[in-house]
């Protein structure tokens, strides 16, 4: 998991964001609360905004972190949830159940780079996969019991 903090540029966020993390206790929890408020009781007006400006870049910066953090922890899952299944199945006929390609599939399913990136399943696609899988699987339930 990524340490989101890392993501702020900001020295003075960094402090506030730093006393926040380390805070074990209500008390110190409130002693960060209460340092945040004298920083920003400080600052003159000029200084806020610019605070205000590095602080929206900062959470924007950390909430993509987060974003990605969310894509791996949801592949994972769906990899772990699916063990050995793509063993005795035919990936492809999933992967065309959704109308995609062999490849795009195991591509998401193993997090391999794609333009850079490592692919993963938007909630959409992950919950169209999981359609075609309850699909499939009321399928194969239905041969069973003949």
């Amino acid at each position: 998991m990524t340490n989101i903090y890392e993501f702020a540029e900001n020295p003075v966020l960094k402090e506030i964001l730093d006393r926040y993390e380390k805070a074990q206790t209500p008390e110190e929890l409130e002693a960060a609360k209460q340092y945040q408020r004298d920083v920003q009781e400080r600052m003159g007006a000029a200084e806020k905004e610019e605070f205000s400006a590095a602080f929206v870049a900062d959470t924007e910066r950390m909430l993509s972190a987060m974003d990605e953090d969310i894509a791996d922890l949801r592949a994972e899952a769906m990899r772990q949830r699916l063990g050995d299944v793509p063993k005795a199945i035919s990936l492809t006929y999933i992967a065309a159940q959704c109308g995609k390609s062999k490849s795009w599939l195991s591509q998401r399913l193993n997090g391999h780079k794609v333009n850079g990136k490592e692919a993963h399943f938007t909630s959409d696609e992950a919950r169209l996969v999981q359609g075609r899988l309850h699909e499939l699987g009321r399928k194969l339930l239905n041969v069973a019991l003949i």
